[in-house]
């Protein structure tokens, strides 16, 4: 097979004679970049920065001092935030308060208008979230934008007011059963009081007394604390998908769930025993906190691994899940350990005399009674305030900016890109129009194809005029030079 070789000299020669073809073809290639240039109308963007602060935990519970600044769990909430701002019910009104309808009365397309006109770009290692968004015209995008933000704050405040609804309305219910409890509990009281006359109990009696009822309120806090658990367990699995539902948690969490259990089974064996601010009792906070912790964090290396192709809010539901099913877990663990002292103190009670005892029952029913209304009561008001406070976790750092120049289309590279691909494209084109001519056009190609020797040549006179015509120009700049530099 014959090598053909390509001599640059050759190349250069082929641009050289045809220049003015790579100049028609560069000339249409920005003609049509102007085309395009007048045709596109300019695009805006409009640029505002909102600060996503971590939630402190969950509230009314025994995780509620968990922390939740790492980094996954950052991201996860930048992620879902991000989410909810482009969600249906944030976008959908800003479309409607700002396109214009089809003449069939049909407004942009919503998965669209999010794809091409809505922009959202956390920064690394921060709790900043730009929003951007982008319009015809400047007013435009800073309307949109404006929009934007707010129906995102009011959307996060509905789903907040929703939650904590729920949670209202369930701990109503608690209250007026415990009112009614408490009102029993205290009559029943007085009447044995009156009936035994027993006014002033001894000291003995008051110590033991007032020992039951802190252990009875342990129980109590507790088993609202797995009442609530227990709820919102089952309103997140009910929005959580078949697939969510079985998403395994991992053998870390299990252990860390054993570990928490044991733990505040240990705090339960203090009551009544030591006070918050015993060394003991501080040491087995510090450990729960600790634990905590690494439940938490654990609990999102395992969504990120089981779930990374779930939405965000999928991923802060099953989040959740996990953390409910922790809470359950260790108050159930905590009720043994509460039982245990409880069994205790039955055994002193049953030593006592039968009147005694008596009174200790309906006294301790009493006691039980009132700490549970109070303290529902207390939850009650948090929250009602909680239902109508307006979340603060979103922070606008910049409002929407009016912006004075187009991002697109950019006049300046565009013209200076035609240029460029019109002289690429120009140069490509005779190049190969040449590379692909077969005729004959030296004494090498007749030799080459047709093998036979080559006598002599007869000139191109077309050829020998234009290089008479070059020779003679070349010749007039030289004179003209040399006259110039005698003067």
């Amino acid at each position: 097979m014959d090598e053909q070789t390509i001599d640059l000299r050759e190349l250069l020669q082929i641009i050289s004679t045809h220049i003015s073809t790579i100049a028609k073809v560069t000339l249409l290639f920005v003609v049509c970049a102007g085309a395009y240039l007048f045709v596109t109308p300019p695009t805006y963007q409009s640029i505002s920065l909102l600060r996503i602060k971590q939630e402190k935990g969950l509230n009314d519970s025994i995780l509620a001092n968990m922390p939740l600044n790492n980094t996954a769990q950052a991201k996860q909430q930048m992620m879902t935030d991000a989410e909810i701002l482009k969600s249906r019910n944030v976008v959908v009104p800003v479309i409607r308060a700002t396109e214009k309808p089809s003449k069939d009365g049909v407004y942009p397309d919503y998965d669209g208008y999010v794809k091409g006109r809505i922009t959202t770009t956390p920064f690394k290692d921060t709790e900043i979230l730009q929003v951007a968004v982008t319009g015809r015209t400047p007013e435009d995008a800073q309307q949109g934008n404006q929009l934007l933000v707010h129906g995102f704050l009011n959307r996060l405040t509905e789903l907040s007011h929703d939650q904590q609804k729920s949670t209202r309305e369930f701990i109503e219910k608690r209250v007026i059963t415990a009112k009614q409890e408490l009102t029993d509990a205290e009559s029943k009281l007085q009447q044995y009081q009156v009936n035994n006359k027993m006014f002033s109990p001894s000291d003995q009696m008051k110590g033991l007394t007032d020992k039951l009822s802190m252990v009875d309120k342990a129980k109590a806090d507790n088993q609202l604390d797995m009442e609530t658990a227990k709820a919102a367990l089952s309103s997140i699995n009910g929005q959580l998908s078949t697939a969510g539902q079985s998403i395994a948690d991992s053998p870390a969490i299990q252990q860390y769930k054993v570990q928490l259990a044991q733990l505040e089974s240990t705090k339960a064996g203090y009551v009544g025993k030591y006070t918050d601010e015993h060394p003991k009792m501080q040491e087995v906070n510090n450990q729960i906190k600790t634990t905590q912790a690494s439940l938490n964090q654990e609990i999102a290396k395992v969504i990120s691994q089981q779930a990374p192709s779930s939405n965000t809010v999928q991923q802060g539901l099953l989040a959740d899940k996990f953390k409910n099913e922790a809470m359950i877990a260790v108050a159930e663990g905590k009720n043994q350990a509460l039982a245990s002292l409880e069994s205790e103190n039955s055994n002193t009670i049953s030593s006592l005399p039968a009147k005694e005892q008596g009174y200790i029952r309906v006294k301790r029913d009493a006691d039980v009674a009132q700490e549970i209304y109070v303290m529902l009561a207390k939850r009650l008001e948090e929250a009602k305030v909680a239902e109508v406070m307006v979340p603060n976790e979103v922070q606008v750092v910049d409002t929407a900016t009016l912006p004075e120049q187009p991002i697109r289309p950019r006049k300046m590279l565009t013209m200076v890109l035609s240029v460029i691909l019109g002289i690429l494209a120009g140069a490509g084109f005779v190049i190969a129009r040449s590379m692909l001519n077969r005729k004959i056009r030296t004494a090498d190609d007749v030799e080459q194809l047709l093998e036979l020797p080559v006598l002599g040549m007869i000139p191109d006179t077309h050829s020998l005029k234009y290089e008479e015509k070059s020779q003679g120009l070349s010749g007039w700049f030289e004179g003209l030079r040399r006259k110039l530099w005698r003067k």
